[in-house]
């Protein structure tokens, strides 16, 4: 047979519920936060790595596109 519930439990469960739910959201919102601010320093350090890795890249790159083209005598 099903439970019946007064208005004053009714009322109860529901703040709880609110009250839960609120919780989970900022939990939510502060891991968000978190997950960006993570991204941002690892998209920082990924850039810093290319422009140091490119330069040294193209670097070898223009020095052996050089010895290809200009023959020693």
């Amino acid at each position: 047979m099903a439970k019946i519930y007064t208005r004053q439990e009714v009322k109860r469960r529901k703040v709880n519920y609110q009250i839960f739910a609120g919780i989970y959201d900022f939990v939510g919102v502060v891991a968000g936060i978190v997950v960006i601010i993570a991204c941002a320093f690892l998209l920082a350090a990924l850039v810093s790595w290319v422009k140091r890795d490119g330069s040294e890249s193209f670097r070898s790159l223009i020095n052996i596109l050089q010895s290809a083209l200009i023959i020693p005598e």
